[in-house]
């Protein structure tokens, strides 16, 4: 089989693609255009002003990269049969099977340099010599360092902090195998310190649909064939995640493959084929790659120029290599805007955009707020999260003339007198959040009887969201349609479908998103896959760009002129940046060690509770911390004796284990209500649920009128975040 490979960055040199240059003005013209500096110049780099530069060096590789192929085609060459690319190269590999029009890929790539050249404070280091489990367990010991890339066997590359990577080099020394070679770069490709760069490409790549390959191209981050639909989402996991380029060998030596040809400049992959060839594996009779049928031509294609035509619309490279099949239309036409989120979500739900607001509890998403939005054509959700049944029900009525809106789903308590109350307000959509939270038969009834009604997860994790893409267990669908909660038809389409209807994923969206669309497609077809807490134009382009159907903003909500909680609380949220965050013990889970986030800027809540969840590790009981600590707390941390706080919770006269777990998450949930209620004196304690998300939207709009949360109505969040992906 053949196979043509495509270095990436660090195969550059000067000089590079001499003779090439001027084989092909057509495309030269277009790149000094796009790139901003002649090609000549560039590649030749005489006074060392480009070369060492990432925004310049991934266009000047990949360009040469692309004239190379264009060449060896134009002279003759057989066309291969599968490519693939180390890191950049797999724009040029793209580009060769037709996915990419040329100006479009070479877009992409500058875009793509001058990001990753934007990051700054890491670096990577290669490690040598030692194999992967060794190495695995070096990023455990090193946090904030990644693995970037598995060339071979025996050689990584790390990406990380700075000190990190010292760490690293540190550590290799004193096991006293292996060597390091730290390397010439200031960026920490391929890892998570590339998320921020990730969320701004995603932007670039709305408006790119890529057509199906005419022949595979082995992706990255997979090791296996990019699979048509996916392509730009897997192009975002590309720079925070590693290349996999040892598998990548892999698939190609089971596939036939006996040599691949580098087309490019240099000879590192060649070289790395070479080194590796006595661990690569045999041939499989069928490999893998030659399962992977190619797209049926579309229309014939028109006859390629001559290699020395000055056209200025010159054939794209995979015009004699795609047997028949047509790349696409020009430029203009083939970037045609990707879909921006679920139209059936937008039916389902009544509103304008692929945006729901997610709910905060307490009632902090108001009925004031969601009337903002339903105005406005918007949905949100009424927290009712920690709640009496009354309030709830007072909510309900002050919601009476509100066309859409939805209501959180409280888990625990009396499910069946809530499901009750719901049905009564003819409610239509509702709220599951929280990492306890579980499919009651209750829900069940909610989501199947009596017409159809959407149910949100908002899943911290992959197990919560597989949790609601099934169906509902036999036997309470049995039990619901025995006591009259369920005609025959419902139960029959509670025993098929998933409960959700909607699951946005709330952490490691770039990993989770993928895997729940696939699970989605095979198992729950019709769930909608989302994305929670976005906080920029980039994230929810971002979310849409890794597949998903829709987004929800969660934090960023309480921070607006609607929200129902103190003006302290919002004033503290509006001056949060990204980093003024911290997981904090949770009030509800307190005793289990959970952690949820929260506002760490302005607030000593975090370090407080921390300092109560060590002590009750610590200890079994109040009386053993000893008076004058307990003095302490009593002051800094209650602002009232504790003996008050043991009568609020009715152990009174008691000390025992769980009296000491009761009083210290008594703490936290004073805290949250000295921020909600603005408690003068408690500042310092205030407990303020908050993720990323607010932090960034206060970037977003610090020179905007929205940085004054007294401007920030709830439905103009919304507008800020989806008008540009619309």
């Amino acid at each position: 089989m053949r196979a043509w490979v495509f270095p990436g960055q660090g195969s550059q040199h000067p000089g590079m693609g001499e003779g090439l240059l001027d084989r092909f003005p057509a495309e030269c013209a277009t790149a000094e255009r796009i790139i901003g500096v002649p090609p000549a110049r560039l590649c030749r780099d005489a006074r060392g002003e480009y070369l060492g530069r990432t925004r310049y060096v991934q266009p000047a590789v990949f360009l040469v990269s692309v004239l190379a192929a264009r060449a060896a085609l134009a002279d003759g060459r057989p066309p291969p049969e599968v490519v693939a690319g180390h890191s950049l190269g797999e724009y040029a590999a793209l580009h060769l099977a037709g996915c990419l029009d040329f100006d479009s890929a070479l877009s992409l790539v500058v875009r793509r340099g001058r990001l990753m050249e934007s990051v700054t404070g890491g670096g990577m280091v290669a490690v040598l010599g030692l194999p992967l489990s060794r190495v695995t367990e070096l990023l455990a010991e090193i946090p904030d360092v990644d693995l970037a890339n598995h060339n071979l066997p025996d050689q990584f590359v790390l990406a990380g902090s700075t000190a990190g990577v010292r760490t690293v080099v540190d550590a290799v020394r004193r096991l006293g195998t292996g060597r390091c070679v730290p390397l010439a770069v200031s960026v920490p490709a391929h890892s998570r310190f590339m998320a921020g760069a990730a969320e701004a490409f995603a932007v670039a790549l709305r408006d790119v649909a890529p057509a199906p390959p005419s022949i595979p191209v082995v992706s990255n981050v997979t090791g296996s064939p990019h699979v048509p639909g996916e392509i730009p989402g897997t192009l975002l996991r590309h720079f925070v995640e590693p290349v996999r380029w040892w598998d990548t060998m892999c698939l190609l030596a089971r596939s036939g493959v006996t040599e691949p040809v580098e087309v490019g400049p240099g000879e590192v992959l060649t070289k790395m084929w070479r080194r590796a060839a006595g661990s690569l594996p045999a041939p499989a009779p069928g490999g893998p790659l030659a399962r992977a049928a190619p797209v049926p031509p579309s229309e014939p294609v028109p006859p390629v120029a001559p290699a020395t035509s000055v056209a200025p619309s010159a054939p794209p490279v995979a015009a004699p290599v795609a047997r028949g099949h047509d790349p696409g239309p020009p430029p203009a036409a083939a970037s045609r805007p990707r879909p921006a989120g679920s139209s059936g979500l937008r039916a389902d739900y009544g509103i304008r955009y692929a945006c729901l607001a997610g709910s905060s509890p307490f009632g902090v998403t108001s009925p004031a707020f969601l009337r903002r939005l339903s105005e406005a054509g918007q949905l949100g959700f009424f927290g009712a999260q920690g709640l009496a049944p009354a309030e709830i029900r007072a909510a309900l009525a002050e919601l009476r003339d509100v066309h859409r809106y939805g209501m959180a789903w409280p888990s625990g308590g009396d499910e069946r007198a809530l499901c009750d109350l719901y049905l009564a307000h003819d409610v239509r959509h509702v709220e599951v959040t929280g990492p306890l939270a579980v499919v009651s038969p209750q829900l069940v009834r909610f989501r199947h009887g009596d017409g159809p009604r959407q149910v949100l997860v908002r899943a911290p994790d992959l197990a919560t969201a597989v949790r609601f893409l099934r169906p509902a267990d036999p036997p309470a669908v049995r039990a619901l349609a025995a006591a009259g909660h369920l005609d025959s038809a419902s139960a029959g389409a509670a025993a098929r479908e998933a409960v959700a209807t909607d699951v946005a994923v709330e952490r490691d969206a770039h990993a989770l998103v993928p895997v729940l669309v696939a699970l989605r497609d095979r198992e729950a077809p019709g769930t909608r896959i989302g994305v929670a807490g976005v906080g920029t134009p980039a994230a929810v382009a971002a979310a849409f760009a890794l597949g998903a159907d829709f987004v929800v903003t969660t934090t960023v909500n309480q921070c607006t002129a609607e929200a129902a909680t103190s003006d302290a609380a919002k004033d503290l949220l509006a001056a949060l940046d990204v980093t003024d965050i911290r997981e904090a013990p949770d009030p509800d889970l307190f005793e289990l060690g959970a952690r949820s986030p929260v506002a760490h800027r302005g607030t000593l809540f975090a370090a407080r509770a921390e300092e109560l969840y060590r002590m009750f590790l610590r200890y079994d009981r109040l009386a053993d911390v000893g008076p004058r600590r307990l003095a302490e707390l009593e002051r800094t941390h209650f602002g009232r004796p504790l003996d008050e706080v043991r009568a609020d919770l009715g152990v009174a006269g008691r000390d025992d284990r769980h009296v000491l777990a009761s009083v210290c998450a008594a703490y936290c949930r004073e805290a949250t209500t000295a921020a909600l209620r603005g408690t003068a004196g408690q500042r310092l304690n205030y407990r303020v649920p908050a993720s990323t998300d607010v932090g960034a939207f206060n970037r977003l709009v610090a020179a905007e009128p929205l940085a004054d949360w007294r401007a920030r109505h709830a439905e103009l969040v919304t507008e800020r975040l989806l008008r540009e992906a619309n």
